[in-house]
């Protein structure tokens, strides 16, 4: 197939990035200014993913297909696995001040302590119920601690974190289909027939996450998706917010 070459990976990454960085010269939404911002948490955040990613390569939990690589490795990781840690929080970061400019009346602004609760009890039935398994077991019991610290810390964003993570799903669907199933489009949008798919950039153990698949996707990935996006915008936000309240001082 033509979409079958050793830069697949990095492609993905620079496909994911060109719009967003194009467009942060945009005069309305000058995301450049908050650059300061969006720099400062992503070291901290993608510090700590990658440190993650470490940890289940070397467990096996999930693994990598050098055929589509052209970077060297760095800890373990494909260059191009580190790059992801900054192109999808900087396009979702993006989106996420995009549509607090575009977006005047939000949708969801009475509905985010209703997403926010159903959101907490799935994570913890998912902890209960795949508690063996570690990918989608750790992912949702981070992602429910981050969820309760945001239930009384970050109301006044919540609404526009979910806006940003609906609208973002579909492209977060086609770029994490590509990396687990190149041809994506090709299987069912709901299953759970993962030996089915057979050439993939991610590889992942199949004892370590709930089995599902949204076309070739780990349906886990949603949680992990949503808690890197969480972790920069909540730490994005509180830079701003201390930025201000030490302007206000005399």
């Amino acid at each position: 197939m033509w979409y079958e070459f050793n830069g697949l990976y990095l492609a993905v990454n620079l496909g994911c990035l060109a719009l967003p960085l194009l467009l942060s010269f945009d005069k309305n939404v000058q995301f450049y200014k908050q650059w300061k911002y969006f720099f400062r948490i992503n070291l901290a955040v993608a510090a700590f993913f990658i440190a993650w990613d470490v940890v289940f390569t070397d467990a096996g939990i999930w693994a990598f297909n050098s055929n589509y690589f052209i970077g060297p490795s760095i800890l373990g990781l494909p260059f191009e696995e580190l790059l992801f840690f900054l192109c999808i929080p900087y396009c979702s970061v993006f989106t996420y001040f995009s549509l607090q400019h575009y977006v005047k009346h939000n949708p969801l602004k009475h509905a985010e302590a209703t997403l926010t609760i159903s959101a907490i009890l799935i994570c913890a039935t998912l902890v209960v119920v795949f508690f063996p398994r570690k990918y989608i077991a750790l992912t949702s019991f981070l992602t429910l601690i981050w969820l309760v610290w945001a239930q009384r810390n970050a109301k006044t964003f919540m609404a526009d974190l979910w806006l940003t993570f609906f609208v973002l799903l579909v492209p977060f669907v086609i770029s994490n289909g590509i990396l687990t199933g190149l041809s994506f489009w090709e299987f069912p949008f709901i299953h759970s027939n993962a030996a089915t798919i057979t050439d993939q950039i991610v590889w992942y153990h199949p004892g370590h996450n709930t089995g599902w698949r949204i076309f070739s996707m780990p349906a886990d990935d949603l949680v992990y998706g949503f808690l890197l996006i969480a972790m920069h915008i909540a730490g994005i936000e509180r830079l701003r917010e201390r930025e201000t309240r030490q302007k206000r001082l005399p």
